[in-house]
């Protein structure tokens, strides 16, 4: 029940000196009396049935979003877990549920930031981010991650769930030990100061005073160098800031210097006759290439994504002619490895082309 409600208004005339008639009194100011009855709702409680696991209390009509980055990190770096929940509800009561599949992850408290578009603040976007960490490289994705909430008009639990993002997680670096620096010991016997010094008897040789430093043509040009190298910091910080928020353009910029890296590695193990070597970095290129392509971790590529996936896209048929063979060499190179240099240097140019068809192609 709300209410009831009374109250009260006061009644003013439109001209405090408004009289009714020329003799008459002057319309004084009139207190009247408000009231509203009381109402009366029918308020239901949740249903005690069927409820999931991942319930927190949000009652509405929602959607879920889930995006992760970087993908391609080390064991113990960061990944910013940003979920998105838009909807009709009670933004503000809406609270992150416990993830409980992110145990091969290190977790911190999340930040909440919520967007409404209407003057009620019950339509918008609300917004977490949480900071987890890989604790393994044997981690290959962030597990799907689950909202739960009742819909008043389905008068139902409805769960929604994103699916697993993938993940590239190498094995970490060790960390340097820090460099203590220890301060000498002072002199115990400091050279002694001059505190007055003595009046020069003579001038010495004497010069022209050189013209202000305004006025010569270096000065504007030298002070012109801050402005630049700050111009510079600001170009330099967006096109990081714009490669930290951009994983595919990251991981292609990695990939393109494992190629240019590999070819290198590959003439030398050419020249040496390494067979062994020379068919493992081939195998690692091309695994490296098409994982970029295709947005999968490089270490699934295998032979059968030819014919399974860049075969459906429509990849010219060369290139995939091309794909096959080199990966026949790889698995021949087991059994009967190829000895001759010239034979291996041969391979590096069909390697090349593929790879570069492959970085033209539209997937």
């Amino acid at each position: 029940k709300v209410g009831p409600v009374s109250g009260s208004i006061v009644l003013n005339p439109r001209d405090a000196f408004d009289f009714d008639g020329f003799f008459g009194s002057p319309t004084r100011p009139q207190q009247v009396a408000l009231s509203l009855p009381a109402m009366n709702f029918q308020v239901s409680p949740l249903p005690s049935e069927n409820v999931p696991p991942e319930f927190s209390g949000a009652v509405g009509d929602y959607q879920l979003s889930v995006t992760a980055g970087p993908t391609n990190v080390a064991a113990g770096d960061p990944i910013t877990l940003k979920i998105q929940i838009t909807g009709d509800g009670p933004l503000d009561a809406i609270a992150l549920p416990e993830q409980t599949t992110l145990e091969n992850f290190k977790t911190y408290p999340p930040t909440s930031k919520v967007e409404t578009s209407d003057q009620f603040g019950l339509q918008g976007t609300k917004t977490f981010e949480q900071v987890i960490v890989p604790q393994s490289p044997e981690i290959k994705a962030v597990p799907p991650i689950s909202f739960s909430y009742f819909d008043p008009a389905k008068k139902t639990y409805e769960t929604l769930t994103d699916p697993a993002i993938p993940l590239t997680v190498r094995p970490g670096g060790a960390t340097p030990a820090p460099t203590v620096a220890i301060a000498s010991k002072p002199s115990e016997n400091p050279p002694p100061t001059r505190d007055i010094l003595p009046i020069r008897q003579r001038l010495g040789v004497l010069s022209q005073i050189a013209p202000p430093l305004v006025q010569r043509p270096g000065f504007l040009a030298f002070q012109s160098i801050p402005l630049i190298a700050f111009a510079g910091i600001v170009i330099w910080r967006k096109r990081r800031d714009s490669l930290a928020n951009n994983p595919r353009l990251r991981r292609q910029r990695q990939v393109a210097q494992i190629e240019n890296e590999g070819l290198k590695e590959l003439r030398k193990f050419a020249a040496q006759n390494n067979s062994d070597d020379f068919f493992a970095m081939l195998f690692r290129l091309l695994q490296e290439r098409l994982g970029e392509r295709l947005d999968q971790p490089a270490s699934a590529i295998t032979e059968s994504v030819v014919d399974e996936q860049l075969s459906p896209r429509g990849v010219e048929d060369s290139t995939l002619s091309e794909l096959r063979d080199l990966f026949q060499l790889c698995n021949q190179a087991r059994y009967a490895p190829i000895k001759s240099s010239q034979e291996l240097a041969a391979i590096i140019p069909r390697l090349e082309t593929a790879l570069g068809k492959l970085k033209e192609a539209r997937l």
